[in-house]
């Protein structure tokens, strides 16, 4: 516990910097659907604006580190912040602008948003894996997570508060404009955090022939967690829109919803952090997918706004446990020097099944399900089961 005290403070500015990160997930990228919407966008347009944005980040991101040898981690990272702060930026003259076919412009603004996610992923495991000692793992991510979702949480009821004025007559637009540059403000303080690392200077530069070979090894885990990974989209992205223009909820009851969830996962965490063993990462993550993989299904019979708080609160006790035991199975199995690879590896995976699965759930919603949202949550639960039963085995190769 001394330890994890001396950690703590060391690192008391990774924490402040997880925090305001989680605001901007809370406060920004919750109402991406909710933009979309506002700005003319269908609900079907939206759900996929939710993941086909992230197919042209992952490309370049993966262009960019595979050439990438003499720039250092934190040079990267610093400038990966800088390109999402100014999609923010755009998003909120957007806000303010008529354009024809808003479609574009943002899957233009936000593949730049992704661009930088996906550039800073492998840079801050990397670095965060030379200072953690790999028995505080779990005490250390459990209190970031926990950190982080309460900023998602606190996100979530500031947006919705401020989209909520919406009833006092001021125009969606200047709202929309005041929650994007408020993120954008978020991020750049986020830059100055990070200036407070320590000096990183290995390059974030990809090894292809060393990626290949991990792909190889661990071809088995990564096609059961590819066929779980677009389970999982076929739906996802839809909920959002589903939400709000098909239920008709409003912007508070959809920051309701929304917050019952991440409720959830600080529950999930909080539990996890003062358990008295440690976990296996592997086996929390499958029992956490095996809860939350089959919640879709009972979207339909959610009629009422309480009701559809429980399920996101179950679906987040659920998610987190996936979500803790992935972070602890990286950390604890993936030495160091192939953090990079393995991680980017894992989310070009991830991120090339989740478009597979939007774009699949599109077609299935527009042509197969004669556009029944209901029908299409029930599938995907079914498909989401079974996939989650095939991540039992086999395990990473490190």
């Amino acid at each position: 516990m001394d330890d994890l005290k001396l950690i703590t403070g060391k690192l008391w500015f990774s924490y402040v910097e997880a925090l305001l990160t989680s605001l901007v997930v809370g406060f920004a990228e919750s109402y991406f659907a909710a933009f979309s919407l506002h700005v003319g966008c269908t609900p079907l347009q939206s759900g996929l604006l939710v993941s086909v944005p992230l197919i042209f980040a992952a490309l370049l991101q993966f262009v960019i580190q595979t050439k990438v040898k003499k720039v250092g981690l934190s040079y990267f990272v610093k400038r990966a912040l800088f390109i999402q702060s100014l999609a923010l930026l755009g998003l909120a003259c957007l806000s303010l602008a008529e354009v024809p076919m808003p479609f574009y412009y943002l899957m233009f603004y936000f593949s730049i948003y992704w661009l930088g996610h996906f550039s800073i992923q492998p840079a801050w495991n990397r670095w965060i894996s030379d200072i953690i000692p790999a028995d505080q793992g779990q005490s250390y991510f459990s209190l970031r997570t926990r950190l982080s979702q309460v900023g998602i949480i606190a996100g979530l009821l500031g947006g919705g508060a401020m989209l909520h004025m919406n009833a006092l007559n001021i125009p969606e637009e200047y709202l929309f404009f005041g929650l994007f540059m408020s993120c954008f403000t978020l991020k750049v303080l986020v830059i100055q955090l990070f200036k407070k690392h320590p000096a990183y200077n290995t390059p974030l530069f990809l090894d292809l022939k060393h990626f290949k070979s991990l792909f190889s090894q661990n071809l088995g885990f990564f096609k059961r967690y590819a066929t779980f990974n677009m389970s999982i989209f076929i739906s996802a992205p839809f909920v959002s829109a589903y939400l709000l223009s098909i239920r008709n909820v409003g912007y508070l009851s959809f920051m309701a919803i929304m917050t019952c969830m991440f409720a959830g996962k600080v529950l999930s965490t909080y539990v996890l952090k003062h358990s008295q063993r440690q976990i296996d990462p592997h086996q929390l993550l499958i029992w956490g997918g095996m809860l939350a993989a089959p919640l879709p299904m009972l979207w339909p019979v959610c009629t009422t706004v309480t009701s559809m708080a429980i399920l996101q609160f179950f679906s987040g006790v659920g998610w987190a446990g996936w979500e803790m035991g992935l972070s602890l199975y990286f950390f604890s199995r993936i030495k160091g020097e192939k953090k990079i690879e393995v991680v980017s590896l894992y989310n070009y995976v991830g991120v090339i099944t989740q478009v597979i699965g939007t774009v699949l759930g599109a077609v299935m919603f527009s042509h197969l399900l004669k556009s029944n949202f209901d029908t299409l949550f029930v599938v995907s639960g079914i498909v989401r089961f079974i996939a989650v039963l095939g991540m039992r085995k086999p395990r990473l190769v490190a």
